[in-house]
């Protein structure tokens, strides 16, 4: 009998070749002694288990300078499913249901720079109890004219590389120029808002929905690593 992990996959008729190779099919249909996996099963399964918080606890240090360690977790139902979701929200994040925030606006509604960035948005600011200025992240200002309320703090719990989606919206929806060349970075310009500016506010109500929804999966998720036996 061949060795599955020797075994060439068979390229579609696009000459393409499936990610999960045969040889990984074959380690969890036969862990789990369930036939009905499927690469694509397992796929998602591996994307749930990327947002497990044990095991990006566990993996931290390794992560940083090694490629990731897929554990074979109790119940892989589970994290299929949520893998699945998981896929779909971030695939999607651009026709989902914009989250409700309250949008204060001073000024004119037809001015269609009421939901345009003049240099940056930036959180809102608030005194804490020593008087001290600080950042009010259930506020977003777009601009003198414009900002957005109400974000729920779910929404910071969700992190990529660093950041919340809304936090890299902050870094990269700027309007800059170049000193040397004179080059001006204008997100205004960007995508559909260029001629609907508040697309831009739908983008961010968006980002938040991602962001809620991502944590509520997420914090939904059983230990992806089976613990060892208490002495």
């Amino acid at each position: 009998m061949n060795d599955p992990a020797n075994t060439p996959d068979t390229p579609d008729e696009h000459g393409r070749i499936d990610n999960i190779t045969n040889w990984c099919l074959a380690q969890f249909q036969d862990h789990y002694d369930d036939q009905t996996i499927t690469k694509d099963g397992i796929w998602a399964y591996i994307y749930g288990v990327l947002h497990a918080p044990d095991w990006r606890t566990t993996y931290a240090n390794d992560l940083r300078k090694g490629l990731p360690r897929i554990p074979l977790a109790p119940d892989f139902r589970v994290f299929q499913e949520a893998g699945q979701q998981l896929i779909d929200l971030h695939l999607n994040y651009e026709t989902s249901e914009p989250w409700p925030l309250r949008i204060i606006t001073t000024g004119n509604d037809d001015d269609p720079d009421l939901y345009r960035i003049k240099r940056k948005m930036d959180w809102g600011k608030e005194r804490d109890p020593d008087g001290k200025l600080v950042k009010n992240k259930t506020v977003l200002v777009i601009n003198d004219h414009c900002r957005i309320e109400e974000i729920p703090d779910e929404a910071h719990d969700y992190v990529v590389n660093g950041k919340t989606p809304l936090d890299w919206a902050i870094a990269q929806l700027t309007v800059s120029t170049d000193s040397k060349s004179g080059i001006t970075n204008n997100a205004n310009h960007w995508h559909a808002w260029a001629d609907n500016p508040f697309e831009l506010i739908r983008h961010l109500q968006r980002l938040v929905r991602v962001s809620v929804e991502t944590t509520r999966i997420v914090k939904g998720l059983p230990a992806a690593l089976v613990e060892p036996p208490r002495l």
